[in-house]
Parts: structure tokens; C-alpha cells; sequence
């Protein structure tokens, strides 16, 4: 028998960083979405290179190469340059609340950017700020380092592109903002991404995010009057939302086509999306926060929008 199915290309992301920036905790923590604070308690530091993979959208696989941190296994990698070979993304994570490792962690950062130069790398460099806790968004002093080290970064490295994120595994949706970045480098979104442009000012809507059913952030649009206070304080509380009803719906194997609640003089409404597609069958749910006046408009305009989903990831 002939084999028909479409061989998935492979995609190296290297996550590095020192021992103890959080790493393999964060990708725990993406991984499980929600419920997975007893999960990153006790972990024993990486041992040389820890590997994992999944696949996005039935067409890449996704191996995520975890370095480990430690000095012994920073100066295999160094001496080693074939690890980084092949490296499609490279994310480096700092931890944003040990001051007394900045040095090395951007010491240790400009070791890898040499190799990358070396390896004629041209992707963005994506940097984490990682353990940014809640609690310290509001921090100058947090602020302050986050600055400084941002800074310092592009000033010595003005030949290489650099995307930031604040991270933290207590904020799902940072994680998950930070990991689809660069995977949505892969797919043609400006379709996408216009539409729900147009939803939003269309509809007066706060927000609209197009997820993976496994939570992954594909395209997302957010009111342009909202400030930097109310961003964190609704859009990422409802991101974290969506995930951990994304993560229930899988676990309990629950199927549903729409899911709506009330908040204030709003409707916070999810809409499932199953295209199927020739490497198989992708899921796609849609959140957006509509007022209540203009949900049935609405959901006349998202029974299109299942074309145009199909016609740009087919």
C-alpha cells in the first residue's frame, strides 16, 4: 500500500539560559497550561541537553532542545558549536530576579551569539525575562533591570534582530505568548490577522485570539484605547482563561462547538473551528469579547471565518 501522508518538517528551537533561570520549568508549565505548580517543585537541574517535541498543526515538528544551565554543561555547548547547528529559534531566558547573575547570564548570552554569528543565524534572538511574577509588574526596580539588561543586549549587539518577553510560569499566557511567536513565523497570517483587525473595530470587541486547541496563540488582535494596566489586569487573566478551559476540554474529552459568560456589559464567547485539512485534522477556538448588543451580528461574521481558515493553513 502506498503511503499518502505528508512528511512534517522539523523545526529546532533551542531554549538556554543559566542553571536556574527556569527553563524546564516553563516548558512543564506550557505544556501542562494549568494545574502544574506541584510539577515544577523539586526539579533536578537539566543534565546536558533535555529534548522535546510536539506537533504543530499537522504540518512541523517541533523539537525543543532544553540546555542545561550548569557551568560544566555551558562549557560543552561553547566548546561544542555542532550542538547549535541547524537551530531554527534560539530562546534565552534571564532570570529577572537574581541580580547577582546578570553578569554571567549576559556573559554567557554573547558565547552563544558568537556561535550563532559564526553559523550565519539570521532569525530574531528571542530573549525572556523570565520569573517576571505578577507581583512585580508594577516593580521600578524590576522595571528598572529589565531596562538595563535590554539595553545593554542591543547596544553590544546592533548586528543581530532581538525580540523581548516578560515570562512567567505563574502567567500562562506570557509563556504561551512568548512560544508562538516564533512559530507563527511559519505560517502566512496576514489574512488572518486582518480579519480579526476587522472583528474588533467592527464589533467594538475588547480583544479577539485565535488559539490551537493545545493553546498555542496563532493570531490576536486587542482593542487599540486599552492601556498597558488594563492589558495585564483583563487580557492576560482572560488568556489564562481560555487555556485552562482549552486544557479541561481535553482532559474530560468534552466536545462543544461555542461557549459563552457575561462580564459586565460584555460577552466573553469562544468558537470551536475543526478544518480538516490533507496531513489531517486541525482545531482552532476563537475568544473574543463582544458586547452584548452585537453578539448575534457577530457570530453571523464568524461562520465565514471558517474559509478562511482552511484556505490559509491548507
Amino acid at each position: 500500500m502506498a503511503d499518502n501522508s505528508v512528511k512534517m518538517e522539523d523545526i529546532k528551537i533551542v531554549i538556554s539560559g543559566l542553571d536556574n533561570a527556569g527553563k524546564t520549568s516553563a516548558l512543564i508549565a506550557l505544556r501542562k497550561k494549568y494545574n502544574f505548580y506541584e510539577k515544577v517543585r523539586n526539579l533536578k537541574p537539566t543534565i546536558k541537553i533535555d529534548y522535546n517535541s510536539f506537533d504543530f498543526l499537522n504540518n512541523w515538528t517541533i523539537n525543543l532542545w532544553d540546555m542545561g544551565g550548569q557551568a560544566k554543561y555551558r562549557k560543552i555547548y561553547v566548546n561544542n558549536p555542532i550542538y547549535f547547528t541547524e537551530t531554527n529559534y534560539l530562546y534565552y531566558l534571564i532570570d529577572i530576579q537574581d541580580e547577582l547573575k546578570f553578569e554571567a547570564s549576559v556573559r554567557y548570552l554573547h558565547e552563544l551569539l558568537d556561535i550563532y554569528r559564526n553559523m550565519d543565524y539570521s532569525n530574531e534572538i528571542l530573549i525572556c525575562f523570565n520569573k517576571y511574577d505578577p507581583k512585580y509588574k508594577t516593580n521600578e526596580e524590576f522595571i528598572d533591570r529589565i531596562d538595563m539588561i535590554q539595553n545593554l543586549i542591543l547596544s553590544q549587539n546592533k548586528d543581530m534582530k532581538f525580540k523581548f518577553f516578560k515570562t512567567s510560569i505563574y502567567d500562562i499566557s506570557s509563556l504561551s505568548k512568548a512560544i508562538s511567536y516564533s512559530l507563527n513565523k511559519l505560517l502566512n497570517l496576514v489574512t488572518i490577522n486582518d480579519k480579526l483587525r476587522n472583528i474588533v473595530q467592527d464589533f467594538h470587541c475588547n480583544h479577539a485570539i485565535l488559539y490551537t486547541d493545545t493553546g498555542l496563540i496563532i493570531s490576536d488582535y486587542y482593542n487599540e484605547s486599552m492601556d498597558s494596566r488594563d492589558f495585564e489586569e483583563l487580557i492576560s487573566n482572560k488568556i489564562n482563561e481560555d487555556l485552562e478551559f482549552f486544557q479541561r476540554l481535553t482532559d474530560n474529552q468534552v466536545a462543544i462547538d461555542e461557549r459563552l459568560s457575561f462580564v459586565k456589559e460584555n460577552i466573553e464567547y469562544v468558537k470551536k473551528y475543526e478544518i480538516q485539512l490533507q496531513n489531517g485534522r486541525n482545531i482552532f477556538y476563537l475568544g473574543i469579547s463582544v458586547p452584548f448588543k452585537s453578539i448575534n451580528e457577530m457570530k453571523v461574521e464568524l461562520n465565514k471565518f471558517h474559509d478562511q481558515l482552511k484556505s490559509t493553513f491548507n
